[in-house]
């Protein structure tokens, strides 16, 4: 329990203080992470191929460092094509031998579903505007540089935030009063209580943060969209929970002692941060 609480500590500091600081340092953070959960990921689907993880991990830091130079989206073509030159340029170099149709699914969609959230979260971060939170201004304005990007400091907490408290409501609910499985045959542990605390943990998450921050969303808009949040973020627990059965492991990796790996720690995260790149410029 002592190792436990003393990696939960570490986990929180790794990702509140980077996204304080912002620029180059959460970029490379970020791309660290990233790019070990990738690692993680690749050892699930039992690919061992030389070419396609460093060309992974390229794309991993190119994301994280073109949304950092580019904000606002703006390199996200770059993004996309580099990702759907995978199967090309693998074909294209005669080391890799023949590829069949499922190496080249597994190998881009493993590199996709890393990259682009990992491009999300620094996006995010780095979006241009002044929160309506004087302490949050303050904050950001007493940190290195000149980049009035308190609001974006303030959506990647809406995302840290909403993740961490459906993820932990839904456990604590889940424990005292959960009866009723939500998926078995994925995750046995996990209820339709559990489930339903979680949810109503991330749509009161999402108005305090909107408020507490100064973001520019509705309160109630903001609530709707924390329990969607909440939901992608179960599936994307459930996802790589599929993925742990079928490689018959009970987690990603032990780089964390007492949480498992990284990508054990972003499961939900993945699918939160992309979904909030994706929908707060219309709901803004």
């Amino acid at each position: 329990m002592k190792t436990r609480s003393i990696s939960a500590i570490a986990i929180v500091l790794i990702s509140v203080i980077p996204a304080i600081l912002g620029g180059w340092f959460f970029a490379a953070t970020i791309a660290a992470v990233f790019v070990l959960a990738f690692r993680e990921l690749r050892q699930l689907l039992d690919e061992n191929d030389s070419f396609s993880h460093w060309y992974g991990i390229g794309i991993i830091v190119i994301a994280a460092a073109s949304a950092m130079i580019w904000p606002g989206g703006k390199a996200l073509p770059l993004v996309l094509v580099l990702l759907m030159l995978t199967p090309l340029v693998e074909v294209i170099l005669p080391a890799n031998g023949p590829v069949n149709k499922s190496d080249w699914t597994i190998r881009f969609g493993a590199a996709a579903y890393l990259a682009l959230p990992a491009y999300a979260a620094v996006s995010l971060r780095e979006t241009i505007g002044m929160a309506d939170a004087k302490w949050l201004q303050d904050l950001v304005d007493a940190m290195p540089g000149d980049r009035h990007t308190s609001e974006g400091l303030g959506w990647f907490f809406f995302v840290l935030f909403i993740t961490w408290m459906s993820d932990t409501f839904a456990y604590l609910v889940g424990k005292s009063i959960g009866k009723t499985k939500l998926i078995p045959r994925v995750s046995p542990n996990k209820t339709v209580e559990g489930a339903a605390g979680g949810l109503v943990a991330a749509g009161v998450t999402a108005a305090l943060v909107v408020a507490l921050f100064g973001l520019p969303m509705n309160l109630l808009v903001a609530a709707l969209l924390g329990v969607l949040l909440g939901a992608l973020g179960m599936l994307g627990d459930l996802f790589e929970s599929q993925l742990k059965r079928r490689a018959g492991v009970k987690d990603s990796g032990d780089a964390i002692p007492g949480h498992g790996g990284f990508l054990d720690r972003i499961d939900a995260l993945i699918w939160v941060l992309l979904a909030t790149f994706a929908l707060v410029p219309f709901l803004t």
